[in-house]
């Protein structure tokens, strides 16, 4: 199961709190690998194992390009030597391995890249949401892509990138790597000239494609990942495939808002939770501290004892037995 740091969780509830909705945020993760590099072999395992996880996989978007350093007879690097030199450049690149985490380029390391380090980029939220649907035989594939406002979006110089990607490749190549994952095949849109402007809140911008499968790439195992990246600042404001949910409009489950009285409080918030039983509760601070407390269950409601609070803002979590729910006070 996945962990919220408290921070983290806090702004999470506070988000679904706000009048502005918003969608999950994908995790992008370019991922410049090149597969003659001994080190690639030695640490790509490890990296492949922790993105792979069962708690991980659903929050990943993850794309691998390979670079001609520091070896240009990579198979992969000759398969497309002019759009997988172009996606280096553009992140400014200059070893193998190197992975760049929505936008951001990581120092290298090894292991090239940590659960602590993951989970820092985890259960985020963006006002964008990008949709992509495939149809179509083999010899001419069609991709649409939906990018849906849900909130405002900063003004910036936003691009969009379509990308082919091969999901898993069994060849071994010489660092003697024998599984290859998301390995990136061919650009869509350009790497550098297809602007996105972006769309009013509750509007949509839409892109179609079509592209055709070549001889030696594995038609079950091709998709696409499309994502808008601010390539000023690299940031990316979110990613999708095929294979993610529909939008649920907070990215997982929807929780419900509740009211608490009453509100200002003082010893006491009470909760009624309509026909559901609490079964935990959590209560953080504005900062995010996660604070002790401790509630009774009356039946369809409960009373969460708030007299050793400071006062200030607080956001409650419950989980029920049907569903969680969400709510906010001010602690007098």
């Amino acid at each position: 199961m996945k962990k919220f740091s408290p921070f983290l969780l806090c702004l999470f509830l506070a988000s679904l709190l706000n009048a502005q909705e918003s969608a999950k945020k994908y995790l992008l993760i370019e991922h410049f690998t090149n597969s003659n590099c001994g080190n690639c072999a030695n640490r790509n395992p490890a990296f492949f194992n922790l993105i792979g996880q069962a708690q991980y996989a659903d929050d990943v978007h993850h794309v691998a390009v390979h670079p001609m350093f520091p070896y240009p007879q990579c198979v992969f690097y000759q398969a497309n030597t002019t759009e997988n030199t172009a996606w280096a450049s553009l992140n400014a690149i200059q070893g193998t391995p190197t992975i760049v985490l929505n936008g951001a380029k990581q120092n290298p390391s090894n292991p090239i890249l940590t659960e602590a380090k993951l989970q820092t980029y985890l259960d985020q939220t963006s006002p964008l949401y990008v949709q992509v649907s495939e149809s179509g035989p083999n010899t001419a594939r069609l991709v649409n892509v939906k990018a849906k406002a849900l909130g405002e979006i900063p003004a910036g110089n936003y691009k969009i990138f379509v990308a082919v990607l091969e999901k898993t490749i069994n060849q071994t190549t010489g660092n003697g790597e024998s599984v290859h994952h998301n390995v990136f095949r061919k650009m869509l849109s350009t790497v550098t000239e297809n602007s996105f402007t972006a769309p009013a809140v509750g509007e949509t911008a839409e892109f179609n494609f079509e592209y055709s499968i070549a001889n030696n790439w594995n038609a079950n195992e091709v998709y696409v990942l499309a994502f808008i990246k601010e390539v000023d600042t690299k940031q990316v404001l979110n990613s999708g495939t095929r294979f993610d949910p529909a939008l649920s409009g907070i990215g997982e489950a929807a929780a419900t808002q509740i009211q608490i009285s009453p509100n200002p409080s003082s010893d006491f918030a009470w909760v009624e939770l309509a026909d559901d039983v609490a079964q935990t509760v959590e209560v953080f601070a504005a900062t995010g501290q996660r604070v002790s407390v401790s509630f009774e269950n009356q039946g369809n409601a409960l009373s969460i004892a708030t007299a050793s609070f400071a006062p200030g803002i607080y956001f409650v979590k419950i989980a029920g037995k049907k569903g969680e729910y969400v709510g906010k006070f001010v602690k007098e």
